[in-house]
């Protein structure tokens, strides 16, 4: 009875059938897993657990058992005790699927997907129809990035059971393949299986965005927040495109939002000081603290003088490898690298990014005084490369590597070795300068990479350069900050908000060209057009 109960989705009704049962019976392996399931049902896997190991310990040649104990334990957290069971099951029990599928998921929640593949791959030879063992491989796969196959994977797991979570992470890994209409398509399914599903609601709006259709996703994210008005990471999103189009105003005061998200939650410092909103700072001390990449730092370091203008004693606090650059930026600044010295009280404080709100800019506002920084005494000395005769080109190709969208924006650095006309100077950093190896090697490209220990010694190689040309990476913000002409290659039709959207320039920096793929994932055409310019500009 209480199967029946468990099937009808009535768990606490299956709980207390079962549980009868078991007084009835108590050395009868079966009660223990009927129970186990019942109070697995209702999310009480402690108590689940402690049934299906007497049932193991009342039969230790019963498979079942294992298998529920296995996924019992996946399900709270316990993932290597899953896997030690679902092993004995398959011991028991080779020719069990869903053992395989226990195996599997606790690898996949061990950050082994690859051998989680193996294991879902052999649950699906033994059960082609097993839905979970398909749609388990395919987040294997899209936790290894191999999207191709996860899509693959998620339309045969879709073919047996059709389900939001599966369209959703589907949506997701063609999103990653740069698929949008596609996406937008499977993301559109997800939301008529939940309607409620703010996920869904948040990645479409993501995807759209990717996609240059920022109406469509405005108009996403605004019907979500009718149904979720404080839903952070949908204003967070929403800032994002009111951003991209120079919607300013609305834009940064969305984007206030972020530290609600659970993102940017991790981050929320605590401060023994007030929060700076804008009001008159004149006689106080204020903390402008750091948040984010060393791109943003870079690019809104500029309003910190406008700070010491109002009367503040500023203390800036920045990552390490920026402090050395950042103290060219105006003398009135104190600059402290995060872990150099104890941040001193203050009278107010401030988020680096916070900082375009609090001043009230607009498109028409944004201070581009240029430059706002110099290379600094005892950088680096690069006079080697000034010496040398012809257009001197500095490239990135990549950046942080620890950001989701860094394959895309990435651009091959043979890409970039084809240009003609220039000598080419490698400004890569990490292990992405690997990539150029043999071309380094051959001459193709001069690899200042080892000599760069910080931004300071960056700046003091740019300043030599005639051109740097990066993807969108903190170089292209260090660059635009100098005055240098760059040029930067754009991945999509929107990137980065403050690249915005449809223009080739950029109000933060004069000195910037942009250059956009006109297809996802296309770099072709971008490295055309730099060709072309390079020789125009070769002649200037």
């Amino acid at each position: 009875m209480s199967v029946l109960a468990l099937a009808a989705g009535d768990g606490q009704t299956a709980a207390s059938l079962a549980a009868t049962a078991m007084e009835q019976q108590p050395e009868w392996f079966l009660s223990y897993i009927n129970l186990g399931n019942a109070l697995q049902s209702l999310r009480r896997f402690p108590e689940a657990i402690d049934c299906f190991q007497k049932a193991v310990t009342l039969n230790p040649r019963s498979a079942e058992a294992y298998v529920n104990l296995s996924g019992a334990l996946n399900l709270d957290g316990k993932h290597g005790e899953a896997a030690d069971m679902a092993v004995q099951a398959i011991l028991i029990s080779p020719e069990m699927a869903d053992a395989h599928v226990n195996f599997g998921n606790a690898l996949l929640a061990l950050d082994s997907p690859g051998e989680a593949v193996e294991a879902y791959v052999k649950a699906t030879r033994l059960e082609p129809d097993n839905g979970l063992a398909w749609f388990n491989m395919a987040n294997a796969y899209a936790e290894m990035d191999v999207h191709e196959a996860a899509v693959e994977n998620y339309h045969r797991a879709i073919a047996l059971s059709d389900s939001a979570v599966r369209q959703f992470n589907l949506a997701n890994s063609l999103s990653a393949l740069l698929r949008f209409d596609e996406a937008e398509a499977a993301y559109g399914r997800a939301l008529a299986h939940d309607p409620g599903y703010g996920d869904a609601f948040i990645n479409l709006a993501a995807a759209q965005r990717d996609a240059g259709r920022l109406d469509r996703a405005e108009a996403t994210l605004r019907r979500a927040l009718e149904r979720a008005p404080d839903e952070p990471d949908l204003h967070w999103n929403l800032a994002l495109v009111l951003l991209t189009r120079g919607e300013y105003a609305e834009g940064w005061r969305e984007y206030e939002w972020r530290w609600r998200t659970p993102h940017f939650a991790r981050f929320v410092r605590e401060f023994s000081s007030t929060p700076w909103r804008g009001e008159p700072l004149d006689g106080l001390s204020l903390l402008v603290h750091a948040e984010q990449g060393f791109g943003d730092a870079l690019e809104m370091c500029r309003y910190v003088p406008l700070l010491a203008d109002r009367g503040a004693a500023v203390i800036m606090e920045c990552r390490k490898g920026l402090g050395r650059l950042l103290r060219t930026l105006d003398p009135r600044i104190t600059v402290i690298e995060s872990g150099e010295a104890p941040l001193p009280a203050c009278d107010r404080h401030v988020a680096l990014m916070s900082l375009p709100h609090q001043f009230g800019t607009t498109l028409d506002t944004v201070p581009a005084t240029i430059p706002y920084l110099r290379v600094p005494e005892g950088a680096a000395d690069f006079s080697d490369v000034a010496a040398l005769a012809g257009v001197k080109v500095g490239v990135v190709w990549s950046g942080s590597a620890t950001r989701r969208d860094n394959r895309s924006r990435s651009v091959a650095p043979h890409d970039l070795a084809g240009l003609a006309g220039c000598r080419l100077f490698s400004l890569q950093k990490g292990d992405a300068a690997a990539l150029a190896s043999d071309l380094f090697d051959h001459g193709r490209m001069v690899d200042l990479g080892p000599r760069l220990s910080d931004f300071a010694d960056t700046a003091a190689a740019i300043a030599v350069l005639d051109l740097v040309i990066t993807a969108d990476t903190a170089v292209a913000h260090l660059a635009g900050a100098l005055g240098k002409p760059v040029w930067i290659v754009l991945a999509n039709p929107t990137s980065a908000f403050l690249w915005m959207a449809g223009r080739s320039d950029s109000p933060w920096y004069p000195s910037a060209r942009l250059f956009r793929q006109a297809r996802p994932g296309d770099w072709s055409g971008v490295v055309t057009e730099l060709g072309q310019a390079l020789a125009s500009f070769a002649l200037l």
